[in-house]
């Protein structure tokens, strides 16, 4: 059995993966214009659990966050990925630049979740609304990891 490569076709794939991502990065700097590096204004939870698992095409995000100021925030997200696993429920952190309970009931919330690392196990969460940066996860667990990156819709309450 020979196994050819079309690399007509890998270059195509690797163009158009290319203006996909400058479109995405390009949207996202338009929309996150009035973001700066000052840290000073963001929330950051006291305690967070968190747990992802997909199957085949389908993918779930559960986060349950606890800050400070006594608000609690539940995310319940739902997405696309390629692969199968789950992590179970772990311990992390997770920091927002607009206050946790302004997201409560708040439309156009979606997401992106992804592995952190080959030898401490977890995941990551990025969190948007309406296409603007708020807020970033990080869980971790021993021994369990998620394959390909994937991402959805949610929402927090």
């Amino acid at each position: 059995m020979t196994t050819e490569l079309d690399m007509d076709a890998v270059a195509h794939r690797a163009k158009s993966g290319h203006a996909a991502l400058q479109h995405h990065f390009a949207t996202l700097a338009a929309a996150n214009q009035a973001l700066t590096a000052d840290t000073d204004t963001s929330y950051s939870t006291t305690s967070a659990t968190g747990s992802c698992a997909y199957v085949f095409v389908y993918l779930q995000v559960d986060c349950l966050m606890k800050f400070a100021d006594g608000t609690n925030l539940q995310f319940n997200g739902k997405g696309m990925v390629a692969g199968l696993g789950a992590t179970g429920s772990l311990g992390g952190s997770c920091t927002f630049n607009m206050p946790p309970s302004s997201l409560i009931g708040a439309s156009g919330i979606t997401f992106e979740a992804s592995s952190i690392g080959i030898v401490a196990g977890g995941f990551q969460v990025t969190w948007y609304k309406d296409h603007r940066y708020i807020g970033h996860g990080e869980f971790v667990g021993v021994g369990v990891q998620l394959g390909t990156p994937g991402g959805g819709w949610g929402s927090f309450s």
